[in-house]
């Protein structure tokens, strides 16, 4: 009997899907092709052809940006994993090694949640780079990056209307002591960070919309002595899901705490051209964000 074969499955192009994870990360053709030094017109023609070789409309340009559909989103994970392993191939076998020191800010959201690992990963198929961490609150961080003090940083901001690209977002949530009990009508005891704490602005926002009194109990930068002062019973603060401890308890609104916008996390790089070691550790933060099992508790939609 003669042997069937199935045709192989398309080859996936890689100038084709850089075209498409860098349109996605700024939203713009125009941007896309002055960062790739192509036309407008051929971006479009790229995603177009990445489109019909998949199958399915990738992109929507409804709107004031350009933004993935849910084949987009579904595509773009595979698109980053198969770019960072085509550039580390690149750069280890074809490029001579970038080396150099990137200036790194984070906040400790983010620095306790995924970036050992991922730095972990990074000195090991990146060894000449080396980056240098530094771990404080978002608005000092947001100020330095403007300053050029940081070639890279990762903050908590509001996306679409905050600079950056939002690597991580999930739930916030009030929380308590599990013994807690509200006094209604007394002012809300509060644990929060200094002004202009995004989670601060956040809480004393929907405080006020519902009228309640507060008053601030306990100011710590730091997200472990929030915790540490919620555990006590010394307030009530604002904390992303994944950073709440046993011992605490979510407030909700039918006990007249209002849902909170979600937790969101963005990679901001300096004004200007950055540098090979600096463009290598934002590509591979990217990449790696966009893997579900590094994303989260909830993939950036």
């Amino acid at each position: 009997m003669p042997v069937r074969h199935t045709p192989p499955p398309p080859n996936l192009d890689v100038d084709l899907l850089r075209a498409f994870a860098t349109l996605v990360d700024t939203g713009s053709f125009t941007r896309t092709g002055e960062l790739l030094g192509r036309t407008q017109s051929a971006v479009s023609v790229q995603i177009k052809r990445l489109e019909d070789l998949v199958g399915a409309r990738l992109c929507d340009r409804s709107g004031r940006s350009v933004v993935p559909t849910p084949a987009g989103e579904q595509l773009l994970g595979y698109a980053r994993r198969i770019l960072s392993i085509n550039d580390e191939a690149v750069g280890r076998l074809v490029m001579p090694p970038v080396r150099g020191t990137v200036r790194l800010g984070t906040a400790e959201e983010f620095a306790s949640q995924f970036l050992a690992d991922i730095l972990a990963e990074f000195t090991r198929s990146f060894p000449t780079v080396t980056p240098e961490i530094t771990v404080d609150s978002s608005a000092v961080l947001q100020s330095g990056v403007e300053a050029g003090l940081f070639d890279l940083v990762l903050v908590k901001h509001v996306p679409g209307e905050d600079p950056g690209t939002t690597i991580w977002r999930e739930p916030l949530h009030w929380v308590a002591k599990a013994d807690w009990v509200d006094v209604m009508e007394g002012p809300v005891p509060l644990a929060v960070s200094p002004a202009p704490c995004l989670y601060r602005r956040f809480m004393l926002a929907a405080l006020g919309q519902m009228g309640r009194s507060w008053e601030i109990r306990c100011t710590s930068a730091a997200v472990s002595a929030l915790q540490a002062a919620v555990v006590a019973g010394l307030g009530v603060t604002a904390l992303a899901r994944s950073t709440i401890l046993p011992g605490m308890r979510v407030l909700t609104p039918d006990e007249g705490f209002p849902t909170l916008p979600d937790s969101s996390i963005a990679l901001v790089s300096r004004f200007g051209a950055a540098t090979p070691a600096a463009e290598r550790l934002m590509r591979f933060i990217l990449d790696r964000m966009a893997i579900p099992h590094m994303s989260g508790i909830r993939r950036v939609k």
